[in-house]
């Protein structure tokens, strides 16, 4: 539905006015030199939509530019504070790793029933060159809430609070890595009844 004058003259606030706020309270300065030419946005105003437009044009385009361009317009963070965050987000799911000692979606949630599909891919194998060929793994995996069992959320909720000061992320050791195969023996070749 497209806003209109009567719809947004109301008493509700909308998402457009909380974005302008968002926005304004991101780019207000106290005491701001005269002759300074550089605009510092306060990190402790931890507004969501700066954030939210630096973190999702990053994950869309990869282009430092046009974050770069953003965060001068005032609509977004800077890119180095995008890439803090995302370096912050990345360790904090190799730590959940760690801790868990497996590695899965940190989304999944604990307590619940889980099934897991896994099957390989193979995208042109008939290639002679191979220059074009694929193969790789492919696994999904599926959870089964109930009214009663909704599970538990295994999130971590504060990236923003700790932000990295290392601009690499950590590394998995080569068991989360590396998957090696497996084949179960088979003593008698396969029984069909039809």
């Amino acid at each position: 539905m497209a806003p209109t004058y009567k719809s947004q003259s109301g008493d509700g606030v909308t998402q457009a006015t909380l974005s302008t706020a968002q926005l304004l309270q991101y780019n207000s300065s106290i005491r701001r030199r005269v002759d300074s030419t550089t605009v510092r946005q306060n990190k402790d105003k931890r507004n969501p939509l700066p954030i939210y437009v630096g973190l999702t044009v990053h994950a869309r385009t990869r282009k430092r530019d046009l974050i770069e361009m953003l965060f001068d317009l005032g609509l977004s963070i800077s890119y180095d504070r995008v890439m803090a965050i995302s370096t912050s987000m990345g360790n904090r799911v190799c730590e959940q790793y760690h801790r868990d000692e497996v590695v899965c979606p940190p989304n999944l949630r604990e307590g619940l029933f889980t099934t897991a599909v896994v099957d390989n891919i193979d995208h042109n194998p008939s290639s002679t060159t191979s220059t074009d060929s694929f193969h790789g793994t492919g696994i999904s995996l599926f959870q089964h809430p109930s009214l009663q069992n909704n599970g538990t959320d295994r999130r971590e909720h504060s990236v923003l609070e700790q932000p990295s000061t290392t601009t690499t992320l950590s590394e998995l050791p080569e068991s989360y890595t590396c998957v090696r195969p497996l084949v179960l023996p088979r003593k008698d070749p396969p029984y069909c009844d039809v």
